[in-house]
């Protein structure tokens, strides 16, 4: 294969933010990916917002003297993963709204939509995919 470098448009790919502000479901908390975070703007807190009715999560940044609020975000130059909740209170109401479709030992993804009148970052629980945690070759039976 013969290419011409310099005819080529490259575009530099951004390896530390994800395409998508996903969420992710699992045994042990609440995972949000950093295009989350970058969405809202790396909120130190946010309030959880669940219409269990409708299977919808949402997060709205809010001050830290908010009543309910959960320490989210360290400040964007800080902030070097992706944020874990595993407080059981955000954990079991979120179970609780998949009802019948949490299966343990799986995790759901769940891809965010932002409402802008409401600065909100929302998550339609009933969109949720269900995945297989990855193997750890080292673990695997497989050997």
């Amino acid at each position: 294969m013969n290419f011409d470098f310099s005819s080529l448009n490259f575009e530099t790919i951004d390896s530390n933010i994800n395409a998508y502000p996903d969420m992710y479901l699992n045994q042990s908390g609440v995972t949000f990916s950093k295009k989350v975070l970058e969405d809202l703007g790396y909120p130190a807190y946010v309030l959880c917002l669940l219409d269990a009715k409708a299977k919808v999560f949402a997060i709205h940044m809010c001050k830290s003297n908010e009543p309910k609020g959960f320490k989210f975000s360290k400040p964007r130059g800080e902030q070097k993963g992706v944020v874990t909740i595993s407080s059981k209170n955000l954990l079991e109401p979120l179970r609780a709204a998949t009802g019948e479709d949490w299966v343990p030992g799986k995790r759901y993804r769940v891809r965010g939509f932002w409402v802008a009148d409401a600065k909100t970052m929302c998550f339609d629980l009933n969109e949720g995919v269900r995945e297989d945690f990855r193997q750890n070759p080292a673990n695997s039976d497989d050997k």
